[in-house]
């Protein structure tokens, strides 16, 4: 654990500042070379793509230190009620607004840390709209989660009608900064953050893509509270 402390602090802090006045730098130099005559299309899209790959640095260093906080933060557990919290989600996210039906019924209470619980739905339903977004397929919008009881723990299911991944995708998308074809933008840390977050309370996170749709299945301790 000090280790890893040191490793994060040294990561995010001596990588951090010079990519600082990476940026401040080229910003400052898009303003100089667009405001004279030097300015031309190949300078342009110099300054783009400088500006774009340290961005890109900044988002792995920042999702990087996610990763740390989600394996080593101290979890505040209580009763969580999965079935609002997923309906809480999914109307903070406005899935609705995108024609994107949400199919739930009563689930089990878990015991987990519900802002720890809320990132976990918040990436899940995320890339759910990306993958229906980039389905070109005329079929429902739609979004079903399931829940099934094993033992002390309870399996929920995210199935999407989006466009999924392709095979050789899916034994890689817990890996950090992978991100599948159809979505090259984000840092690509989402599913590994989740992952480790379910992992943090005990729980296992697997996904598979099934006639075209991915299904996205993680496990919680079952809440010890007695039922009302």
């Amino acid at each position: 654990m000090e280790n890893m402390q040191k490793i994060m602090s040294v990561f995010t802090h001596d990588l951090r500042s010079p990519l600082l006045n990476i940026q401040a730098l080229v910003q400052e130099l898009d303003l100089n070379v667009r405001s004279g005559k030097a300015m031309n299309k190949d300078t342009a899209e110099t300054l783009d793509m400088l500006k774009d790959t340290a961005n890109r640095m900044d988002d792995m260093i920042l999702a990087t230190n996610e990763i740390y906080h989600c394996m080593f933060d101290e979890l505040e557990i209580e009763a969580v009620d999965m079935h609002n919290m997923f309906l809480r989600c999914f109307s903070s996210l406005k899935l609705a607004d995108e024609a994107i039906a949400l199919e739930s019924s009563a689930m089990p209470m878990v015991d987990a840390d519900p802002l720890m619980v809320q990132r976990i739905l918040l990436e899940l339903l995320s890339n759910a709209k990306k993958a229906i977004a980039a389905n070109l397929l005329d079929s429902p919008r739609k979004i079903r989660i399931s829940s099934i009881v094993e033992h002390e723990m309870v399996w929920f299911c995210v199935e999407d009608s989006g466009c999924g991944f392709d095979v050789n995708e899916v034994e890689r998308v817990f890996e950090p900064f992978f991100s599948g074809q159809r979505f090259a933008y984000g840092s690509g840390m989402g599913l590994t953050r989740a992952k480790a977050l379910v992992e943090h309370h005990g729980g296992q996170m697997s996904i598979d893509s099934v006639a075209g749709h991915a299904l996205v299945g993680f496990s919680l301790p079952k809440s010890k509270k007695p039922t009302q």
